[in-house]
């Protein structure tokens, strides 16, 4: 799991995963270079907190479009 994030801190890229990790379900966050983590005892809310983050990830770098 360390050396999982010290890959990551290097890659700058944003990106969501999700791991079982000792039995529960890891969602590592990484933005602007910061990894965060969030357990999940169930794999389905663990995924449905990752697509969110994803969302939200995709939405910072995509400017709003404003209708004309």
């Amino acid at each position: 799991l360390g050396t999982w994030l010290a890959r990551q801190a290097m890659n700058q890229t944003d990106h969501v995963r999700v791991e079982n990790v000792g039995g529960r379900w890891t969602v590592f966050v990484v933005e602007d270079g910061e990894t965060s983590c969030h357990d999940f005892e169930n794999e389905q809310f663990a995924r449905n907190y990752a697509d969110g983050q994803r969302l939200r990830l995709e939405q910072q770098i995509k400017p709003a479009v404003q209708a004309a």
